[in-house]
């Protein structure tokens, strides 16, 4: 059982691509895909916290993507805030 929603047609030709693609194309590829998912879960961020500034959203992603225990020594400033 397979747990992609990818077809075997499209996982294929992506592959190929990927291949074809230089080194500085991949990281390319791999810092924009990686914005994306920033991107996502800022959006995410800002629709369950509403009344987050900007400020607040940047900080709750970083909580999310280092965790509490680090986030609170790296930032021991800020108040904890849920993504």
């Amino acid at each position: 059982m397979s747990l992609s929603d990818t077809s075997t047609t499209t996982a294929r030709v992506r592959s190929e691509v990927f291949r074809t693609m230089t080194v500085a194309e991949k990281w390319a590829a791999i810092e924009q895909m990686s914005e994306d998912a920033r991107q996502l879960a800022r959006c995410g961020i800002r629709s369950r916290r509403p009344q987050y500034s900007p400020e607040d959203v940047e900080h709750a992603l970083h909580r999310l993507l280092v965790g509490d225990h680090l986030a609170d020594r790296a930032w021991p400033d800020f108040r904890p805030l849920r993504p």
